[in-house]
């Protein structure tokens, strides 16, 4: 017969080998989902890139005349793409105005009182 000490030593051993079995399988799991995670982020990455390259060769060397310059979907997002482009170039202007405006302001030296 095991003595109440013997009991709770075998399913404290149990209860580890459990433990440390389910912490590696954890593990594991927690390290391929990182490692898918940095594998979309290259793939996003790539398609980005390959997204910037066909954008370039459409709208800026102007290819017209092929299936994907010509392409309804990808006219439509290229004009959208152009649209974007002048909104952020005109936000940047104005970001320069406001600068420009407050260098004038501040870089005004003060006039002293007349001496008559």
């Amino acid at each position: 017969m095991d003595s109440l000490w013997n009991k709770v030593r075998k399913n404290l051993v149990e209860w580890y080998e459990t433990a440390y079995e389910k912490t590696d399988e954890v593990a594991k799991i927690g390290k391929r989902k990182i490692e898918i995670t940095g594998l979309n982020r290259s793939i996003e990455k790539e398609m980005s890139q390959l997204g910037g390259e066909v954008y370039h060769l459409i709208s800026v060397e102007g290819h017209r005349g092929n299936k994907t310059a010509d392409d309804e979907k990808i006219r439509s997002l290229v004009d959208k793409i152009s649209d974007l482009e002048n909104k952020l170039r005109v936000k940047e202007e104005e970001i320069q105005a406001i600068r420009d405006m407050k260098a004038k302001i501040f870089d005004r030296t003060p006039k002293g009182p007349t001496e008559e």
